[in-house]
């Protein structure tokens, strides 16, 4: 019995194993012949991450920026009007030596023309005495012309009187006159005095040095006001204001020398006329600008402006209504720019602009305020694309990734 239930409990381990093979048998072929599968949802559009900036219309100021050459508004030659030897000479008559209206530089040797004036005050004085000798003479004439009891004409009555010879006398006290007043005016001529506030750019004489009339005794360069020739392009010249008969104010420019002051100084100045040629070299018309006390002689603090400086100017010229700031980058095929609407979208559009510079123009048509301007690159841009930026939630269907655009913060 023993031995039947050992036989019996091996038989039923066997089928119980069996049954647990055929099983999972049964379970893989099912899982091989049919794998399970993923459902995918239909991918959306995916917005473009961009930078914008809000479009503000408002009232402009047109900037005109151009380069120009220092030049002197007052430069003359100095010249001697008498002969003579140089015997004074002032200590600052040396080149950069300043010297005000009426100052006198040089003396020349003034003893010849002190002697002519004594000489010609001699001559004047015999001459008076001559008139007044002369004058007496008349009046003997006339008491012999009233003695006479015949009748004469004017002519030979103004004989009798002395009349010419008394004329004379008179005419030769003038000449004596004028002619001193010739000699007094030689001698003020020997002191050589600046005519208008100056400073002293050559000096071609020494003391000692002998001068003739018309002579060059030096260069003398006016310190109140210094011009600048600034090139400015021709179509930019209808934005400057230039005076006019009625002395109307021009446009203010600001004059800039980085190199020499740093870049957050500059001096005032005036546009005062527009030169009749054009620039040489680069065809540009010439603005002049006057600059007012430009070596700090007046003003403590204010930095020199040195002839033949080659400096930068800043014209500020009439203003335009209702533009648009728009950054030259943002600019794009010459005359469009993309605008995100808002309904998050991409809209090409041609704009109308006013005026520009190297970095940003003014758009007079095509954009209104409050919009979104793009300011960042787009590799292929098309009209109704979606945009977004970066305050903005992700897109609708990738919540892990993003696509950047050229210049696009993450």
């Amino acid at each position: 019995v023993s031995r039947a239930w050992k036989w019996l409990g091996r038989l039923f381990r066997l089928c119980f194993a069996a049954a647990i093979a055929g099983i999972s048998g049964y379970i893989a072929y099912n899982w091989i012949s049919n794998p399970p599968t993923t459902q995918r949802r239909p991918k959306g559009p995916e917005a473009v991450l961009v930078e914008t900036t809000p479009v503000e219309m408002e009232t402009r100021q047109i900037v005109i920026r151009a380069m120009g050459r220092v030049v002197p508004a007052n430069q003359i030659q100095l010249a001697a009007r008498v002969s003579g030897q140089i015997t004074g000479t002032h200590a600052h008559f040396v080149p950069g030596g300043r010297f005000a209206a009426g100052q006198k530089i040089l003396q020349i040797d003034p003893a010849d023309y002190e002697l002519i004036v004594r000489q010609q005050t001699g001559n004047l004085t015999r001459m008076e005495s001559d008139v007044r000798l002369e004058m007496g003479q008349q009046t003997v004439a006339k008491q012999e012309y009233e003695l006479l009891l015949e009748e004469v004409d004017e002519a030979d009555a103004d004989l009798l009187l002395r009349q010419p010879q008394l004329a004379a006398k008179r005419a030769s006290v003038e000449v004596a006159r004028a002619t001193l007043e010739k000699a007094r005016l030689d001698l003020d001529r020997t002191e050589i005095k600046a005519p208008f506030n100056s400073v002293v750019q050559n000096r071609n004489v020494e003391l000692g040095s002998y001068v003739s009339p018309g002579a060059s005794l030096a260069t003398l360069v006016g310190t109140d006001e210094f011009w600048l020739e600034a090139a400015v392009p021709l179509d930019e010249l209808k934005w400057i204001d230039f005076p006019d008969e009625s002395d109307a104010a021009g446009s203010r420019a600001r004059v800039y020398n980085e190199s020499a002051w740093g870049g957050h100084v500059h001096r005032e100045g005036r546009v005062i006329k527009l030169l009749p040629g054009l620039e040489s070299k680069g065809r540009m018309a010439q603005v002049l600008i006057a600059v007012a006390d430009p070596l700090g002689d007046n003003e403590t603090g204010q930095p020199p402006l040195l002839l033949d400086s080659y400096v930068r100017v800043e014209i500020d010229g009439a203003c335009v209504d209702n533009v648009a700031h728009v950054p030259r980058s943002a600019l794009h095929g010459g005359a469009r720019v993309w605008v995100m609407l808002p309904d998050n979208t991409l809209d090409i559009r041609e704009v109308d602009i006013v005026w520009g510079s190297a970095e940003f123009v003014y758009v007079i048509n095509g954009l209104r305020d409050g919009e979104q301007l793009v300011t960042s690159n787009l590799a292929s841009p098309l009209p109704g694309m979606l945009l977004r930026t970066k305050d903005m939630p992700w897109g609708p269907t990738s919540p892990k990734r993003e696509r950047k655009t050229d210049g696009a913060a993450a």
